[in-house]
């Protein structure tokens, strides 16, 4: 198992025209844990990302809901039954994509259902996504909208799902990946296969923000970015569950809809129904060794660097994120969900992620930052940076709090944080409104710097332009970017 620094982004996708949009965004602070080997080759379905004119829409989109059971093994069953009815009748189209779902009358944490299907499957992809959570009785949910959280990671969605709270999937319906620069065709191709009239059809996945950087062994899988619209779905809900098939086609990409329906069966043929209740404390593990790369003396040299650099009178570097991977052995081997099980508990008001290609590593974190949430034509976007640890009491708590609003040195690296947001919004919005300018976020650890940020798009179509212009923020690479990005990349850190 591997703590490493990324540059890497997760989303969840979903179309444009909801009542909300969650965006996750990339983090330079995440866990990824080895599976195995890992492929370049997703051999279980289409790449979406190979049509030739992703403007043209998919031939049938459409969600297919069952009555309610009381146990997932019932809604295994119905599934099961629905998928051989939709096979012996195919549609007449030669693209589309159909969700079937059957809710389940208990709510199953979507955490230990996927935990549940790690005993069986070892080279299906996976995901899973948490919307930021309060106390248990408390929780928060996964808007119906698009939210980037302020690290890259993120979701897409379309559509009401209000009280949805997180999210697992196993299998890939249709996938999305290539080893270039995330683009406008790249966007438009996972767009493709979302809509409004199907608002839980979602693709969850990530984006390097430095895609020309040299990519270390444990990223080969993700590619410059990698989505996934998962095949086998379980959806928690506030107060009930559901078990969700996709089944997705493309005749242009030479995946037919019998092919489609093939592989989704060899999927739902290793889906387990037991549940596996995660204890949410951290695991009994030793570490038998670590080395961090680049070295303490190597890292040193990367910072006097930096620090050199935006001392010069003329440079326009102003603020840089620099980072080590730390490679750790441990005994015995981490399990990835029950690590994201024990961030739930230490993250509160945090999105927690994982994302794990075929025969890859898992990609595993936990974010407060928000990049951006888009309802309709408004735009919200948060800036967060300066931190400090939480007081063992009231007042200590305040006074560390009063400290670091009072910090020269941290408002100055606020400030720029949210004057760069600022200013990428006034690029697509005709206004832009910030309140409050500056306070205090306080998590369970940690407080930091927070203000609000909200703007009036010109065009709901700006979304791309949005992601790409804030991505990555100065809180996780620097500022100016450009410059930022090339130094982190030149000091390996």
């Amino acid at each position: 198992m591997a703590a490493t620094t990324t540059s890497h982004c997760i989303a969840h996708l979903i179309e444009p025209d909801l009542t909300k949009s969650n965006i996750l965004g990339p983090t330079r602070h995440t866990v990824y844990t080895h599976c195995q080997r890992y492929n370049h080759v997703c051999s279980l379905s289409m790449n979406g990302c190979q049509v030739r004119d992703p403007r043209t829409p998919v031939g049938l989109t459409e969600t297919r809901s069952f009555p309610a059971v009381s146990t997932p093994m019932m809604a295994m069953e119905r599934l099961n039954s629905a998928v051989s009815e939709l096979g012996s009748g195919p549609p007449e189209f030669g693209s589309g994509i159909i969700r079937l779902e059957v809710p389940i009358e208990e709510e199953i944490e979507a955490i230990d259902w996927l935990r549940g299907q790690q005993q069986y499957n070892h080279h299906l992809p996976q995901c899973f996504f948490s919307g930021r959570r309060r106390r248990r009785k408390q929780k928060t949910t996964i808007s119906d909208s698009y939210e980037y959280n302020g690290n890259g990671n993120g979701n897409f969605n379309n559509g009401n799902s209000s009280s949805l709270v997180s999210v697992a999937g196993l299998g890939s319906a249709v996938f999305f990946r290539h080893f270039t620069p995330f683009s406008l065709h790249d966007w438009r191709s996972i767009k493709r296969f979302l809509s409004k009239k199907c608002p839980l059809i979602r693709a969850y996945g990530a984006i390097r923000f430095d895609a020309l950087a040299n990519t270390s062994s444990e990223w080969e899988a993700f590619g410059s970015f990698y989505f996934m619209i998962p095949q086998v779905e379980f959806n928690e809900f506030e107060d009930s569950s559901m078990l969700v098939t996709t089944i997705a086609w493309d005749e242009s990409l030479s995946w037919t809809f019998e092919k489609a329906v093939h592989t989704l069966r060899a999927t739902m043929r290793q889906v387990s129904s037991s549940i596996v209740k995660l204890r949410k404390e951290v695991p009994n593990t030793s570490i038998l060794c670590s080395n961090n790369v680049p070295s303490k003396k190597l890292w040193d040299v990367g910072v006097n660097r930096a620090l050199q650099m935006i001392s010069k009178s003329k440079s326009p570097l102003t603020k840089v994120v620099l980072a080590r991977s730390s490679m750790i052995r441990t005994s015995p081997d981490i399990d990835p969900l029950t690590w994201l099980a024990t961030l739930q508990v230490e993250g509160e008001n945090a999105y927690q992620f994982c994302l794990q290609p075929p025969d890859a590593p898992s990609f595993i974190g936990n974010t407060p930052e928000q990049l951006f949430h888009r309802k309709k034509l408004d735009i919200y976007s948060e800036a967060m940076a300066g931190t400090r640890a939480r007081g063992d009491s009231k007042s200590l708590d305040l006074q560390i709090a009063l400290d670091l609003l009072s910090s020269s040195k941290d408002d100055q690296e606020f400030s720029i944080v949210r004057e760069c947001i600022r200013r990428k919004l006034e690029g697509v919005c005709k206004t832009i409104l910030v309140e409050p300018e500056k306070t205090i976020r306080k998590l369970t650890r940690v407080q930091h710097l927070y203000a609000r940020i909200r703007g009036r798009l010109r065009s709901e179509d700006d979304e791309f332009d949005v992601l790409s212009s804030l991505h990555p923020t100065p809180a996780v690479c620097g500022f100016p970017t450009e410059e930022a990005r090339v130094l982190i990349a030149e000091t390996g850190t």
